[in-house]
């Protein structure tokens, strides 16, 4: 897939895959520990949470992370 391909025509599960890949990479986290932060962010903003990975996607959100309080969440990654 290239950036200019339309994030909404993703299914949702690949939706959320590539923004944990996207996290991943931005948080220098793994798998475990993006997916998490995924899930806060939805919880936290009560949004659905393809709809949080599609603005991950689309560079809208990622910068917010730390504004709403999840940098000191993110530190470890949660047991197993």
């Amino acid at each position: 897939m290239t950036d200019s391909a339309d994030s909404s025509q993703l299914l949702p599960e690949d939706l959320i895959e590539q923004a944990i890949g996207i996290l991943m990479n931005h948080l220098d986290v793994d798998a475990t520990l993006a997916l998490d932060v995924l899930e806060r962010m939805s919880v936290n903003t009560r949004t659905q949470l393809c709809v949080v990975a599609e603005q991950i996607i689309n560079h809208s959100t990622v910068g917010r992370l730390w504004t709403q309080g999840l940098e000191g969440q993110i530190t470890a990654v949660p047991p197993s």
